[in-house]
């Protein structure tokens, strides 16, 4: 049974988001989850509204840069999810012939 890529793609897309837009927001509220943030942070460009580098600014300054961090996290979720799909319905095409 093949996968559907694009709702496939929409799904990981949504279930990576949401628990890392709560990790972000709580960073920027508490500072929990700061070294998963950095790292998160050290691959994906913020344009200086970094959630680390801000945490002497106010708290919505940083939900800015949480919201930065969420659409890359949503990038990632859907370019994850394509990229497995597409690898499975291919090994499985192959291996139903």
């Amino acid at each position: 049974m093949k996968l559907n890529i694009k709702w496939f793609s929409i799904c990981t897309m949504i279930v990576v988001t949401i628990p890392s837009m709560i990790i972000f927001i709580w960073c920027s509220i508490n500072g929990f989850g700061a070294d998963a943030v950095k790292l998160f942070e050290s691959i994906h460009p913020s344009g200086g509204l970094s959630i680390i580098e801000n945490m002497d600014k106010s708290t919505s300054f940083k939900l800015l840069g949480a919201l930065i961090d969420t659409f890359y996290s949503a990038i990632d979720g859907f370019i994850a999810g394509f990229a497995f799909s597409g690898l499975y319905n291919l090994f499985i095409s192959k291996f139903e012939k």
